[in-house]
């Protein structure tokens, strides 16, 4: 491209790739960039007759024409988006209006729907994010264009994502991980499948063979469904690579990570990444996954890692030392905002403070150790959960501890009559834990957020309701 386009973001570019295929649907109807750049800017006209300038809008963002149409006709007029599940219940939806004072909710169809509401926001803010899954967080990421562009250049850096791959919609679009599929293909003139077919679904696989998808994205718990399914047992000849994102993948699926690159002879990322950082921060290049695949691995393009010591906030320098893993990037967000009076804020942040814990390899790779915030204190000794669960994984995979300073939860999905008492018998023995410390038990599925990571909020409230006994 020319240089008189460079400093174009992705969405104010569409129509410099003509008429390739932007996206594809099931239907096999197919929308080039010219025609996404032509409905984006039809949409943006009628968003800026209704909607008042500078205030907040917010999306149901289901994996449809309609919503990608809106989403990037905010981006192409300027508009502040709020990004929310599709299914966002009304009452959590009524308090986000109120508490950020959002003037318009954009319907998965596209029909806005106007609220009264009217709140300026900061020039440069364009698009929030839920740092949660749920998708009803009070609290969302602000992040700016440049945030978004960049971070898109950076993953087209490192990922071999060319203009005739084909991309599926396998994960949410409000959600940092996917919407960066979405945005990173865009940015390369690539295509996108907008699937709302589960995972599980016949559909769903059906479509990856009909539209010759090129790559495959997953959080651990789709890991876990490729497992199930057999991923490696599958004819995908246009499958190129994998990337793996939104949590740290338990031992048992890192061996199955390991095994489905080497059987499928395919590269798979491993990438490490924060909503804070608009998507990704690292990731270990697939070379590496057979060793290293314990690492978050290097920066992304652009980007820097650090370890601070979570007390004096002093630069660790020696390899093999925890400390808080922090970012540098110009894709760390420009804060958070959780009422109405934050998304006027000034404030830039140049360093991001990701709550956790790693150390450096002597090979420059960072490997995460656990988070500053899992950590209980029963009866005066400390415990980090991540470390517990890796500790108890010799005994079960998956396991998943949670818990308050008065109260551990381990729970786990495995039917062996004897797990139970292995689990107690070693908090007892090994940590010195009194029984009436912890409760142990056992699910059929151990809770997930829409993002696939653990819900440990959700675990703790089956254990507290009384249902499981110790």
């Amino acid at each position: 491209m020319s240089s008189a386009t460079d400093n174009l973001s992705f969405a104010h570019r569409l129509e410099l790739f003509g008429d390739a295929i932007a996206l594809r649907l099931p239907d096999h109807s197919t929308i080039s960039y010219r025609q996404l750049a032509k409905l984006a800017d039809q949409y943006s006209s009628t968003l800026n007759k209704v909607v008042p300038s500078h205030s907040l809008l917010a999306l149901r963002f289901s994996s449809t024409l309609s919503a990608v149409v809106a989403y990037l006709a905010a981006l192409r007029c300027g508009k502040a988006l709020l990004l929310l599940a599709p299914d966002l219940g009304e009452s959590q939806t009524l308090a986000l209006v109120e508490r950020l004072q959002i003037a318009a909710v954009i319907q998965s169809s596209g029909e806005i729907q106007l609220t009264g509401c009217q709140q300026k926001v900061r020039p440069d803010c364009v698009l929030l994010l839920s740092t949660s899954g749920s998708s009803g967080s009070p609290k969302s990421v602000m992040l700016s264009l440049q945030n978004i562009e960049t971070n898109a250049r950076a993953i087209c850096d490192y990922l071999p994502i060319e203009s005739t791959d084909t991309a599926i919609t396998a994960l949410p679009l409000h959600y940092s991980y996917g919407l960066s599929v979405l945005n990173s293909h865009l940015y390369q003139g690539a295509s996108i499948l907008l699937t709302e077919a589960p995972l599980m679904s016949k559909d769903f696989w059906q479509q990856t063979r009909d539209f010759n998808i090129s790559s495959l994205h997953g959080v651990p718990f789709s890991y876990q469904l490729y497992r199930q399914l057999r991923l490696e047992r599958m004819p995908r000849p246009a499958l190129r690579y994998l990337t793996q994102a939104g949590g740290k993948l338990n031992s048992s699926l890192t061996d199955y990570v390991q095994q489905l690159s080497s059987t499928l002879q395919k590269p798979v990322y491993l990438m490490y990444g924060q909503t804070e950082a608009t998507a990704r921060i690292a990731y270990l290049p697939p070379k590496l996954i057979q060793q290293y695949a314990d690492c978050i691995g290097k920066a992304i393009p652009g980007g820097e890692l650090l370890l601070r010591d979570p007390v004096t906030k002093e630069l660790i320098t020696a390899d093999f030392t925890e400390g808080e893993l922090c970012y540098r990037g110009p894709n760390v967000m420009l804060g958070y905002a959780s009422c109405a009076d934050d998304l006027t804020s000034t404030s830039v942040l140049t360093e991001l403070n990701t709550g956790d814990l790693a150390e450096r390899l002597p090979n420059g790779l960072y490997r995460i150790a656990g988070r500053l915030s899992r950590f209980l204190k029963l009866q005066g000794k400390r415990l980090q959960l991540d470390h517990l669960e890796q500790q108890l994984a010799v005994f079960t995979d998956p396991v998943c501890c949670a818990g308050t300073d008065d109260l551990l939860v381990v729970a786990y999905t495995a039917v062996k009559p004897e797990l139970k008492e292995q689990i107690q018998q070693y908090l007892r023995e090994q940590l010195q834990l009194h029984p009436a410390l912890f409760k142990v038990f056992q699910l059929d599925a151990l809770p997930v957020l829409s993002n696939g990571k653990a819900d440990y909020q959700a675990l703790l409230l089956l254990a507290t309701e009384g249902s499981h006994a110790n």
